[in-house]
C-alpha cells in the first residue's frame, strides 16, 4: 500500500479498498491538538510536509500510514464557543452482533427515519445501548472536548437537522443528528473548565492508547501447522 501511495494513488480510495479501520471520510482523522493524537503519530508526521504520507507506523491498534492534510499554529483559548444540542443511537458490537451488522442496522435506521416510517426518539429508545435512551437519545447541549474526537468530528460537520451516517468510535456504531447550536460567550471560570476538560480528554487519550498496547501485548497467539 505504501509504494502505491508514493506511486501516486489517492489515499481515500486506498483507504475505501484496504484499510480495516473506520473507512468513512475517507481515513481522515480531523484536526486536532498534536497531544490528542498518539505520540508515534505525532513522531511520524513531524517533519512531513502537507500532503506527504509517513512511513508504516506501528500502534497499539496495528499498523498505520499517515498522511498529513493540514497543519495549524496553536490558537489562544477561545472566550466564546459554539454549543451543540445533539441526539444518538448507539448499538455496541458484541460476539452476537459484529460492526459491520452494527453499522448495517444503523443504516436502516437512517433510512427509516428519513423516509417517515420511523422517528429518532422512538429508535432510540428501542435500540440505543446509551443512558441517553429513554430520552429519545438526547445529549443535551455540549461544547467542544466533551466528547472524544471520533464522535465529536462527524458531529461537528452536520448542519442543523442533518443525521450522519453511521459513526464508528472506540464505543460502538453511533447514528447521529444536529438539533441545534448557539454560539455563548464564557466567563473566566468556563475558559478554566474548558482548559481543564481539554487536559482530561488528552490524558484519556493517552490511557486508552496503553490499555490497547497491554491488550495486544498480553494477547495469547497459539500457532499450528495445517493439517497434511
Amino acid at each position: 500500500m505504501l509504494a502505491r501511495l508514493r506511486a501516486g494513488e489517492n489515499f481515500a480510495s486506498l483507504v475505501q479498498e484496504l484499510s480495516s479501520g473506520d473507512r468513512s471520510n475517507g481515513g481522515q482523522l480531523g484536526l486536532r491538538r498534536a497531544d490528542r493524537y498518539p505520540p508515534a503519530f505525532v513522531a511520524a508526521t513531524r517533519k512531513l510536509a502537507v500532503g506527504e504520507v509517513s512511513d508504516i507506523v506501528r500502534s497499539g491498534a496495528g499498523f498505520h500510514i499517515l498522511k498529513l492534510v493540514e497543519r495549524r499554529a496553536p490558537a489562544a483559548q477561545a472566550k466564546a464557543i459554539v454549543q451543540s444540542h445533539a441526539r444518538h443511537i448507539l448499538l455496541r458490537p458484541t460476539p452476537q452482533l459484529t460492526q459491520a451488522a452494527a453499522i448495517a442496522q444503523v443504516a436502516d435506521f437512517k433510512k427509516r427515519i428519513e423516509n417517515g416510517s420511523a422517528t429518532f426518539q422512538a429508535l432510540a429508545k428501542e435500540h440505543s445501548q446509551d443512558g441517553s435512551a429513554a430520552q429519545g437519545g438526547d445529549l443535551g447541549w455540549v461544547g467542544p472536548g466533551a466528547f472524544v474526537p471520533e464522535f465529536e468530528e462527524p458531529m461537528n460537520r452536520l448542519a442543523e437537522g442533518q443525521i450522519s451516517g453511521p459513526v464508528v468510535s472506540r464505543f460502538g456504531v453511533h447514528l447521529i443528528q444536529i438539533l441545534e447550536r448557539r454560539r455563548v460567550d464564557l466567563t473566566e471560570r468556563e475558559i478554566r473548565e474548558a482548559i481543564r476538560a481539554q487536559l482530561r480528554a488528552s490524558r484519556y487519550d493517552g490511557a486508552f492508547t496503553t490499555w490497547a498496547q497491554e491488550i495486544r501485548a498480553n494477547a495469547f497467539v497459539e500457532l499450528r501447522e495445517p493439517p497434511q
